[in-house]
């Protein structure tokens, strides 16, 4: 009596978890389905074969034809430039394309990108490369030599949402401090350029 009552139950049991087990892999097929939109933009290649051919815009500088200065980020994610000053002056310039820290969302691909223009400083730079163009044209500022943690998907919102986990500085602590504080910033595209999240919440 006391083994078929075990057994009865075990049986129960099993069902049960198998229709709990099967719910969860529905909710997350859904959720998968849901966050890859209509908008949606699906890549030729692997996104590990496209991030070489990626076209970087350089923030905030010029070629010395006077426009906006662009490289290729190629298969060492690294490498230099050159960048004008004044009157067809030129100095070099390092980057750092940081291929652990790109997430691919709907229409674009987020990625991290440094820049030193031969001083001390390292500038790193969250950066949203077109996925039909390959061209990264939008980037925004998050600090002097920051210590990135982790980029990922923004889970409240469906699209291209990303966020941003890393260490920078407190308002007016010296460059030369290391980083303690710990930020986390939410991005989008709005209208066209790379957001903060709380910005555009307040338009």
């Amino acid at each position: 009596m006391l083994y078929s009552s075990v057994h009865q139950f075990s049986r129960n049991f099993l069902k049960v978890f198998t229709l709990v087990l099967i719910s969860l892999m529905i909710v997350l097929i859904y959720g998968c389905i849901q966050n890859r939109s209509k908008d949606f933009i699906k890549l030729d290649a692997p996104l590990r074969d496209v991030l070489p051919k990626i076209t970087l815009v350089v923030p905030e500088e010029e070629s010395k034809d006077g426009k906006p200065l662009e490289i290729t980020v190629g298969s060492t994610f690294s490498g230099e430039g050159e960048y004008t000053v004044g009157a067809g002056e030129t100095h070099k310039f390092t980057y750092t394309f940081y291929k652990k820290h790109v997430v691919e969302a709907n229409k674009y691909i987020f990625v991290v990108v440094s820049y030193n223009w031969g001083g001390t400083g390292t500038f790193y730079y969250l950066t949203a490369v077109e996925k039909t163009t390959f061209k990264g044209a939008q980037a925004f500022l998050l600090g002097d030599r920051v210590e990135i943690k982790k980029v990922y998907m923004f889970k409240p919102y469906r699209g291209d949402y990303v966020t941003v986990n890393y260490k920078g500085r407190e308002s007016g602590t010296s460059m030369s401090e290391k980083p303690d504080k710990a930020i986390e910033q939410h991005f989008t595209i709005h209208q066209g350029k790379l957001m903060d999240v709380k910005f555009v919440d307040e338009k």
